[in-house]
């Protein structure tokens, strides 16, 4: 079903933009294939990591949410779905006793997204796991980008982003498994970093050897507002709409902390999310 006219705050988790030309969610792959694009068109998962600066979109956006979902594991491999939530493969994971992707669980995106950017935690990141990556091409044809073949780095890929991550296979690797590492993580999260309000996640890439957040904090710019935009107490990488927040306010306020750390640290602070115009 093709919606016009459809609201970009309903489509990213910080809820700002105005509106997107048209909004797709296909059912299965046959749908998405028969999809007739126009010349702009963004694929996307969860739409924690991006931000819309714009009062309209002028192309079609494609979200994956409502296709098939599907886990299933062995004892060399976990294959899942691109638009399983990075939660729910890491509780599915926990259940059947696999460690090494406790970390996932909490990051508020989709697989595909995550593997699109090499998301991580805790010093984790999740490219480092990959087996193959099952993508479809512009032409509507499957192929697959082996692990060995990836070159990734700190929130960047070499994942043609002209193809759209169907899904991926993971190894499975045997880990000592510890009931109690994904309730510690979560708590740990929970703890540092601003659960259940409007938000895109971390802001800015950490610099080498630097933490972003230390940053911002130590130019003291917690709790930072413009309009209804404003930076966490709990986690200065991360801003937040109180409601009534425009993508106007998080521009004025994304320029106004890399000029402050500038001027504090002489460090330009780059972005981790994704601004869409």
């Amino acid at each position: 079903m093709i919606q016009s006219n459809y609201p970009l705050k309903n489509i990213s988790t910080i809820g700002l933009g105005g509106i997107c030309k048209e909004f797709i969610c296909p059912t299965s792959i046959n749908e998405l294939l028969k999809i007739k694009f126009t010349k702009k068109k963004l694929f996307i998962g969860n739409g924690s990591n991006i931000c819309f600066i714009t009062d309209f979109y002028d192309g079609t956006i494609v979200s994956l949410k409502r296709m098939s979902k599907v886990i299933s594991h062995d004892d060399k491999y976990i294959y899942c779905s691109s638009n399983i939530s990075c939660t729910k493969i890491a509780r599915y994971l926990f259940n059947n006793s696999i460690s090494g992707f406790e970390y996932l669980y909490g990051i508020p995106g989709t697989i595909g997204g995550a593997l699109f950017m090499n998301a991580g935690a805790f010093d984790k990141e999740i490219l480092s796991h990959v087996h193959k990556i099952k993508l479809l091409d512009s032409n509507g044809d499957v192929y697959y980008q082996k692990g060995k073949d990836l070159n990734y780095s700190y929130r960047k890929s070499n994942i043609n982003k002209s193809s759209i991550i169907i899904g991926v296979e993971f190894y499975n690797h045997t880990k000592i498994f510890d009931k109690k590492l994904l309730s510690s993580l979560d708590n740990k999260r929970k703890v540092s970093q601003p659960v259940n309000q409007l938000s895109c996640g971390c802001i800015f890439k950490n610099p080498p050897h630097k933490y972003a957040s230390k940053l911002i904090e130590g130019a003291k710019l917690k709790g930072k507002r413009f309009g209804g935009i404003y930076i966490s107490r709990k986690h200065s990488n991360y801003f937040i709409n109180d409601g009534s927040g425009t993508f106007t306010d998080f521009l004025n306020l994304l320029d106004y902390v890399k000029r402050k750390v500038l001027s504090v640290y002489n460090i330009e602070l780059k972005e981790e999310v994704i601004l869409i115009k």
